[in-house]
């Protein structure tokens, strides 16, 4: 239960800290998440908290989207006002 309450203040922090981030730099913080290996708690709470900015972003962010977060496969960049694949 304690645990469960230290993921979630970290959650808002995270969510905070990605509210005051211009589009660029959320993209940014995307990126290098991409082929990470690491698979732990705390990047799954990171990754919520950057999927739910995403979707409170005036962009279309479908491409990074699915069912369960982000697909993190592929490097993305913002242009004309959706992120499409950087390669």
């Amino acid at each position: 239960m304690y645990v469960e309450l230290l993921l979630k203040e970290q959650e808002q922090k995270f969510q905070s800290q990605f509210k005051t981030l211009p589009n660029d730099r959320l993209v940014e913080c995307f990126n290098k998440q991409v082929r990470c290996l690491s698979g732990n708690t705390i990047r799954r709470v990171y990754l919520s908290a950057l999927k739910n900015e995403f979707l409170n972003r005036d962009f279309d962010c479908s491409i990074v989207l699915n069912k369960y977060g982000l697909r993190v496969q592929q490097k993305v960049r913002l242009e004309n006002n959706r992120l499409v694949y950087a390669n």
